[in-house]
């Protein structure tokens, strides 16, 4: 009786799991870092999400802990505190957000992408 319930409840859980790994419109789905380390250019996605350029003009999803950027407008810059010499930016980057007000932000996901529609009209991506 117990596998059964523990089965079942396994199996309720499916659907969600597909969910959330579900694929992203003009979006990688690997993880991968900004072996540059210089941002050129960014925008603002959706919740806690930057789209960002680098100065190989490669595009990245980069989305932030939860909760960090609620409440802010656009940020006016930001700073970079990497873990290496090499100055690339990873997860184990420290974001500073200067605006109204300042934040440091962790990295949870940095993606390849297109660019955003705020640059590019017919860009995949959604902001909604």
């Amino acid at each position: 009786m117990k596998a059964a319930i523990v089965i079942a409840a396994t199996l309720a859980t499916l659907p969600l799991a597909a969910a959330a790994a579900s694929p992203l419109a003009g979006v990688s789905d690997e993880e991968t870092r900004i072996s540059s380390g210089e941002i050129r250019e960014y925008h603002r996605g959706n919740g806690d999400v930057m789209f960002m350029r680098d100065r190989e003009n490669k595009w990245f999803r980069v989305e932030f802990n939860p909760g960090c950027l609620k409440g802010t407008s656009d940020p006016r810059s930001m700073s970079f505190s990497t873990q290496d010499a090499s100055g690339r930016i990873d997860q184990l980057t420290r974001v500073t957000v200067y605006g109204a007000m300042t934040r440091t932000c962790l990295i949870d996901s940095i993606r390849r992408s297109v660019a955003p529609p705020q640059v590019d009209s017919k860009s995949p991506i959604t902001l909604d």
